[in-house]
């Protein structure tokens, strides 16, 4: 689904909306002005290699069980 984060110029509120028509208009929540630009969304994002992102801890952050030779963690 495709879902956008904006910032109102006018305000500077920071929304998410699901946007099902790309020609829909997308307004400010907070004051319903027309002056918003998209944000850079670091949602989902891997490294270039498709392999999750580790971070410095060491920890990829997809593991969902305890071993301690899991692969991934």
């Amino acid at each position: 689904m495709p879902l956008y984060e904006y910032e109102c110029s006018d305000c500077g509120e920071e929304f998410e909306i699901l946007v099902l028509d790309p020609d829909e208009t997308i307004k400010c929540a907070i004051c319903d002005s027309e002056n918003i630009g998209k944000q850079f969304s670091t949602f989902g994002l891997g490294s270039s290699d498709g392999s999750p992102e580790i971070s410095e801890s060491g920890d990829s952050g997809n593991c969902s069980h305890s071993q301690s030779s899991c692969s991934c963690c």
